[in-house]
């Protein structure tokens, strides 16, 4: 995950404040603090989605290691073009 935690958790607030400011939602006060906590566990969420995504990638691009070497393969293009595959077979946005 490239953003800490604690900016996870500003951005959220952030998200859920700019929304209500610009009257594109309506949220009792009584419930903010618990919207921001669920856009904070969505993003989250999203987050690891991607860093699980990476991680299947390098695992994969481990296996054909010595073949990107004959082939005089990047492993950042190859890891690009893999991660765009999975992504569009598994109708993922990240």
């Amino acid at each position: 995950m490239r953003l800490k935690r604690e900016q996870v958790r500003f951005l959220a607030g952030r998200i859920v404040d700019d929304l209500v400011k610009e009257k594109l939602i309506e949220v009792d006060r009584s419930d903010l603090e618990m919207l921001r906590v669920m856009v904070d566990d969505f993003v989250l969420d999203q987050l690891l989605i991607e860093d699980r995504l990476n991680d299947e990638v390098r695992k994969l691009l481990d296996q054909y290691r010595d073949k990107m070497r004959r082939e005089n393969i990047s492993y950042q293009d190859m890891f690009k073009m893999i991660k765009k595959r999975l992504i569009d077979e598994r109708n993922l946005v990240v």
